[in-house]
């Protein structure tokens, strides 16, 4: 992902909400959210009010659209990715005989919490990849 070398962003001129500015700033000074995230990324995280924490975890339009979301921000790559590990997941769970309600549920919060980082690494630092879990990992 990074390169070595250091860029200073402007995102006020890029065409983005004031909740996409703040989350791209917010990641490009303490990386993305990880399973195991740096102490600086900790520190300012927990630093945050309640309300800029949900903007920079969760994306509820991601959330009520799924996909379909992700092809309206040009991030195909992911979307065909995603439908494809959604459909896998339902196809077991269908065959496991797990309640559709909590299928939903579970998409809803998958795609909700992948959105913010992947749609930065589309923007920012030009990603191609397919893989939706791309720099969480």
């Amino acid at each position: 992902m990074d390169n070595g070398t250091e860029k200073n962003f402007d995102f006020a001129n890029w065409g983005l909400s004031k909740a996409w500015q703040f989350r791209f700033e917010f990641f490009e000074e303490n990386g993305l959210p990880k399973l195991k995230s740096t102490a600086q990324y900790k520190e300012n995280f927990k630093a945050l009010s309640v309300g800029r924490r949900i903007t920079l975890n969760c994306n509820f339009w991601a959330a009520f659209f799924g996909p379909f979301y992700f092809l309206f921000l040009g991030m195909w790559r992911k979307a065909i990715t995603l439908v494809l590990f959604l459909f896998t997941i339902k196809l077991v769970l269908v065959i496991s005989g797990v309640n559709n309600n909590i299928t939903s549920c579970a998409y809803a919060a998958l795609s909700m919490t992948i959105a913010n980082p992947a749609y930065y690494l589309h923007r920012v630092k030009k990603s191609k990849s397919f893989n939706i879990f791309e720099g969480l990992f």
